[in-house]
């Protein structure tokens, strides 16, 4: 059995890498670690291949990069944001909008986190889909009920990021603020 494994070895894999050669490296190493996890790794599976995954895609190895974040999605443990989230993402940035579409569906089925919503919201936000980003912050502010509660702890980051980003779609879209959007963060 391997030593167990740090969020700083994982990051150390992160900066460490500044070529495609390298990248393909890292992706390697941290998919090894994935499939034999350490009772004391700081680092789950699913966060393992999500890691690989941007690596590969940031050596240019779209496809190889969309399967693992397939995988990351059944694997043990969760990514912030969920691995879905990341999903979603790499398969808008890759043009595979079908399937994208396809991932955003079960996930907003499957009772998503507000983190989760706050990422699609983003997700969408960032290739100009402000109607689909405003459908996501919105399901977001749903899950937490924050239309009759309007005391945000700062401290509570899935919150704050979704109110941060339900903000910026809102304005990016004319929308007048609201209470949400007047909350003090």
């Amino acid at each position: 059995m391997r030593t167990p494994r740090s969020i700083d070895d994982v990051e150390r894999l992160e900066t460490s890498a500044r070529s495609p050669r390298a990248h393909r490296e890292a992706a390697a190493v941290l998919s090894a670690w994935a499939e034999h996890p350490h009772p004391d790794d700081e680092a789950n599976p699913a966060e393992l291949l999500s890691a690989a995954a941007w690596h590969l895609d940031q050596a240019g190895d779209t496809d190889a990069a969309l399967q693992l974040h397939r995988r990351a999605v059944t694997a043990e443990g969760t990514t912030t944001p969920g691995a879905r989230c990341l999903l979603h993402a790499a398969l808008i940035d890759a043009g595979r909008l079908d399937e994208a579409r396809h991932v955003a569906d079960d996930l907003r089925r499957s009772g998503p986190t507000v983190l989760d919503c706050a990422g699609m919201a983003e997700n969408f936000e960032n290739v100009g889909d402000l109607q689909q980003a405003h459908r996501w912050a919105s399901i977001g502010v749903n899950r937490i009920q924050l239309a009759n509660d309007t005391d945000v702890d700062d401290d509570d980051f899935d919150v704050v990021e979704l109110l941060n980003v339900r903000r910026r779609i809102r304005q990016a879209l004319g929308f007048p603020p609201d209470d949400l959007d007047e909350v003090d963060l």
